[in-house]
């Protein structure tokens, strides 16, 4: 295979410094949560520039840059892998650019962003915006991992003008007890309100807590919110009861049973495997986004 060579880069005159660095750790994770606010969002390829009806794999790139850093990425995945300086997979952080040559003919045709734990969020043909796993084992890391080609990382603008573009364009969560956005509550009862874009992913993270108690301390059955809901941040669910399921493997299918996610599963690959499609699925789970997580069951249909 064709060893691929890419140049190291800038972008409007921003150098990857050591205070960089820095700039970037804080900035990567308000990339990570505006990207996830996008998850089930259509692809289409050749989308529009900086347009959020739909994306491709570039355009979801760009405008996640453009709308939290004001970083205005070139518009396809060929040209954005020659900026920013090339990250080792052992170093990455979250917000870094990951590049894949899925067509395994030597250029780079897909990207998508470091999310952290091993996992991307990126637009796909198949699911649309969409996280998946690329290096931490198992699932779609089988398809990921062999065509990974170079991770990038951009610099980021640092202070005040970071801090408004984050500002301005992905409100952080704040509990009404007063606590700090992005920092674990800690008070009996406290509770946040829900915002447009907000994932229970993003939620669960800024205030110390996992997904699944989150959902256990809220009575929730999915993964799906709205604006304006409020959740608690604190206490313990006297509801938090799992119903049982019959267990089946991804690939083999039983009518009327259930299967458990596993860490790296994706609702595609479970579909695939089980002879559905991906909108059967979500039906047969009422599932408004193709967002799962570890040890949730989910309906195999007939």
């Amino acid at each position: 295979m064709k060893k691929i060579m890419v140049p190291a880069a800038v972008i409007g005159g921003l150098f990857l410094s050591a205070g960089g660095h820095e700039a970037f750790a804080a900035g990567g994770d308000a990339l990570v949560n505006k990207a996830l606010g996008f998850q089930g969002k259509p692809y289409e390829y050749g989308a529009p520039a900086f347009s959020t009806a739909s994306f491709d794999c570039s355009s979801f790139t760009q405008f996640i840059y453009k709308t939290i850093a004001g970083v205005t990425l070139p518009r396809t995945s060929a040209a954005q892998a020659a900026v920013g300086t090339p990250v080792d997979k052992g170093s990455l952080q979250t917000g870094d650019l990951l590049f894949f040559d899925t067509d395994n003919n030597g250029s780079i045709n897909h990207v998508g962003i470091y999310i952290g734990n091993g996992q991307m969020i990126s637009a796909e043909s198949t699911v649309g915006v969409h996280v998946t796993n690329v290096f931490s084992g198992g699932g779609s890391e089988n398809y990921w991992s062999p065509l990974f080609r170079t991770a990038r990382r951009v610099a980021l603008p640092s202070g005040q003008e970071a801090a408004s573009h984050a500002q301005q364009t992905q409100p952080a969560a704040r509990a009404q007890t007063g606590d700090q956005p992005g920092q674990p509550s800690s008070s009996q009862g406290s509770v946040y309100t829900v915002q447009s874009g907000d994932s229970l992913w993003r939620i669960a993270r800024q205030n110390g807590l996992s997904v699944n108690d989150l959902k256990s301390m809220n009575n929730l059955q999915s993964d799906l919110i709205f604006p304006g809901q409020q959740l608690k941040l604190a206490g313990v669910s006297s509801s938090d009861v799992s119903e049982p399921a019959v267990q089946t493997s991804a690939g083999n299918q039983t009518s009327g049973g259930t299967y458990e996610v596993k860490s790296g599963d994706s609702l595609w690959e479970i579909a695939t495997l089980n002879g559905t499609t991906v909108n059967q699925l979500m039906r047969a789970n009422n599932l408004s986004s193709i967002i799962i997580y570890p040890g949730q069951h989910l309906v195999l249909p007939r």
